[in-house]
């Protein structure tokens, strides 16, 4: 699993093996992309993305979970093969990893949630996870931002007046939505946030790796698989 060693080798001409279980790393508070269900289990449309993959090139596959900002730094450090979890692929995030063909596209449209009111992201002081496109948005804009590992402390600190804005994923999203309504708060500002849609990251130069995953999902797509989830998990 280590990164570097693999890197090494790659570098030299010799042909590795896949020996070890693949870890796949992944933040899952975020349906439907990837969550925990009831019995504890990680779910939603990445898990069976990965699972099938996992099934067509015959990887051994072990999920861990982390906070979404360790996701790219652990997968840099060798602690994951794999990172996954409503990934945007982005150019900053190009520099540190290699990401497979995107999967899933997204709309740039992102929100903020707030109480009626609230001022606007300009002068706000706003609520947003680690690591996450939101607040690279909010750094590049120059606006004040208090970043949480987790999503679950950014609707905290919104729900206890800690700042008057949370900026994320939130627009279609049903649990969001019940967050929303059970604490008087509303969908206030937007702002666009492009990407270039949702995808695996792996370190840089895992080509093996690498090009496993995107034969993998060459064939899902090619026999209707990656589209048969797609409506199963977001329509």
């Amino acid at each position: 699993m280590a990164c570097l060693a693999t890197i090494a080798a790659l570098a030299m001409g010799v042909s590795l093996v896949q020996l070890d279980p693949v870890v796949v790393g992944t933040d899952a508070p975020f349906p439907a992309y990837t969550y925990v269900d009831d019995a504890g289990v990680i779910s939603g449309f990445e898990r069976d993305v990965m699972d099938q993959i996992c099934a067509r090139a015959l990887l051994i596959c072990e999920w861990e979970l982390a906070n979404f900002d360790q996701l790219i730094p652990g997968v840099m450090a060798g602690q994951f093969d794999v990172v996954l979890g409503g990934m945007a692929v982005t150019d900053d995030r190009r520099a540190l990893v290699d990401f497979t063909q995107s999967y899933h596209g997204t709309d740039p449209q992102e929100w903020y949630i707030g109480r009626p009111g609230a001022p606007a992201p300009a002068s706000a002081l706003t609520a947003v996870q680690s690591g996450t496109v939101h607040e690279a948005h909010l750094r590049g804009l120059g606006l004040r931002f208090t970043a949480f590992a987790t999503e679950g402390e950014v609707l905290e600190a919104l729900r206890q007046g800690q700042v008057d804005l949370a900026l994320g994923p939130f627009q279609t999203r049903p649990d969001i939505q019940s967050f929303v309504d059970a604490h008087g708060l509303d969908y206030l500002y937007s702002d666009l946030i492009p990407d270039d849609g949702v995808a695996m990251a792996v370190c840089k130069g895992n080509a093996d790796l690498l090009d496993t995953l995107n034969a993998a999902l060459d064939g899902m797509r090619a026999d209707g698989t990656l589209q048969d989830l797609e409506t199963r998990w977001f329509n």
